[in-house]
């Protein structure tokens, strides 16, 4: 485990990046890393290929994942 350092707050611990299907409510895919990996360097781990759509914060964005209908 490691700490990482949001504002003028120290986080010890772990994240747990969670993949859930929506129509069912099922987790599909979970990685468990430590505190200072970002949240938008996961998503590629978490998405199956399948979604039809992906929903999270900003944290999950980069303009190249962006597609347009």
């Amino acid at each position: 485990m490691s700490s990482t350092k949001k504002g003028n707050n120290y986080y010890f611990g772990l994240k747990a990046h969670i993949g859930v299907d929506a129509d069912s409510g099922l987790v599909h895919s979970l990685e468990i890393t430590t505190a200072k990996v970002a949240d938008g360097n996961m998503i590629d781990v978490l998405v199956h290929g399948e979604e039809a759509i992906v929903l999270g914060d900003r944290a999950y964005t980069r303009n190249d994942r962006n597609l347009e209908a």
